[in-house]
């Protein structure tokens, strides 16, 4: 198992964007034309000529949400040094099947939170719905703190969750 970071220019580009397709992730990895989004890291579980897994990160400043408080305008959060705290925020997630429960996952979590450390994050951060259980194991068993919250899906749902956090 090797785990690989791709971009449109890697040759097995094409073979990322095919495992996004049979995970049913492509429309949150990237853009219409299956471009890469801008400041999005693609990591991918490689096996047998095949990728298998996924997991891609945005890049981001931490932001305080505007409220009354703030003057309506959002605030970066700032480090003890002054400077903007940034992190890495998990856009996918996904390990095909047949290879679940065989390592992928935790060596994809594993090396996107070194890719965090390595450009200089302050944490990694992933919402993820109740019904992925086997997720929830593994952020828990990484170390990652669990913060409840309800989001909304665009057709008005509410979908029931966990932020996971890991500062790095």
């Amino acid at each position: 198992m090797d785990i690989l970071t791709f971009t449109y220019t890697d040759p097995h580009w094409p073979a990322y964007l095919a495992h996004l397709e049979r995970v049913n992730m492509a429309r949150w990895a990237t853009d219409e034309g299956g471009l890469p989004k801008p400041g999005v890291y693609y990591l991918g579980a490689w096996d047998h000529d095949q990728v298998v897994g996924n997991l891609s990160l945005k890049w981001q400043p931490i932001v305080i949400p505007a409220t009354d408080w703030s003057g309506g305008h959002p605030a970066p959060l700032l480090g003890p040094d002054g400077e903007p705290l940034h992190e890495t925020f998990v856009n996918t997630f996904a390990v095909e099947e047949a290879h679940q429960r065989q390592g992928y996952g935790r060596a994809l979590q594993l090396a996107a939170l070194d890719l965090t450390r390595d450009l200089g994050g302050y944490q990694m951060r992933s919402w993820s719905s109740l019904d992925k259980s086997a997720n929830y194991a593994l952020k828990l068993s990484l170390g990652f703190s669990a913060h409840p919250e309800i989001q909304e899906a665009y057709n008005g749902q509410k979908i029931s969750g966990v932020y996971f956090i890991k500062k790095v």
